[in-house]
């Protein structure tokens, strides 16, 4: 620091390139006390939704999303990703097995299946645990309820505890269920296998929140980016007590329908159910 001291002010002057600095350091602090008050990050948030309507053998919805991905890896559930739209193409296909049944989509985004699922007739209950998305997700959500296609989301981090147990609460009280247990009978995710590290929070709160009988069901369909962490889902799959079976897509996808058409994308999606180990 400078003395302000006359008597000294040979020996302590500052050279050009040193007051250019200080100059640089004053006119930052200048520009970080005008921004005490303001969240900085929101300047570079991508909030500029717009509406696309997917429709799948006969039934549509509408969302707000992005046209494009944000740069944000925490935000990529603003935009339509290929394995949603493949895994509702499968669970339009199978919806029967959807009718009466608890259903939890886990890491929403958009909400495009549990978006489907209420078209269909089947409420869902749609979570993601990043609030910019959720924001988003609620939107989606209040208008297809307004529209008569009853559905609801809520926060949900893979293995908070607290959000586990908030969620298996939202589970009893669906259909005034007083079974005392709670659960879903199903629970879906689409591109929710992204790295090793939310693996075993996955299952974490798989096995505490799907019902612990023959019937219940866990179905992910995702892009696989990695052989190691393909090999360590099923790793830790058989580890919480679940046993899986890989479903070709290429038996129920109609490519005509997805609005993305990559042979090299879709050779690399696995539709994977699991189920528990009796």
């Amino acid at each position: 620091m400078l003395k302000d001291d006359n008597n000294d002010i040979g020996q302590h002057q500052p050279s050009q390139q040193q007051q250019q600095q200080q100059q640089k350091q004053q006119e930052q602090q200048n520009n970080n006390d005008d921004n005490d008050d303001m969240n900085v990050g929101d300047l570079f948030l991508n909030k500029s939704y717009v509406k696309k309507t997917l429709e799948y053998f006969g039934v549509n919805v509408n969302l707000n999303v992005l046209d494009s991905a944000s740069t944000d890896f925490d935000l990529t559930g603003q935009v339509i990703w290929p394995s949603a739209q493949v895994l509702t193409q499968y669970i339009i296909k199978n919806q029967e097995e959807y009718k009466n049944k608890k259903i939890l989509e886990v890491g929403s985004g958009v909400g495009v299946c549990g978006l489907f699922l209420a078209k269909l007739g089947q409420p869902c209950t749609l979570s993601d645990n990043n609030e910019i998305v959720l924001d988003l997700l609620r939107l989606n959500v209040e208008e297809s309820t307004a529209d008569g296609y009853k559905c609801d989301c809520m926060k949900l981090d893979w293995g908070n505890q607290e959000d586990m147990d908030n969620c298996l609460l939202k589970s009893k009280e669906i259909n005034d269920d007083n079974s005392g247990g709670g659960g879903f009978d199903m629970i879906i995710g689409s591109d929710i296998v992204y790295w090793k590290i939310g693996i075993v929070p996955l299952f974490k709160t798989v096995s505490y929140l799907l019902k612990p009988n023959d019937n219940s069901r866990f179905i992910t369909c995702y892009q696989s980016r990695s052989t190691q962490t393909d090999n360590y889902l099923l790793e830790q799959a058989t580890l919480h007590g679940f046993k899986y079976e890989f479903k070709p897509i290429e038996t129920f996808l109609d490519r005509s329908l997805l609005t993305f058409n990559e042979d090299s994308t879709i050779s690399i999606i696995n539709l994977i159910i699991f189920k528990r180990i009796k």
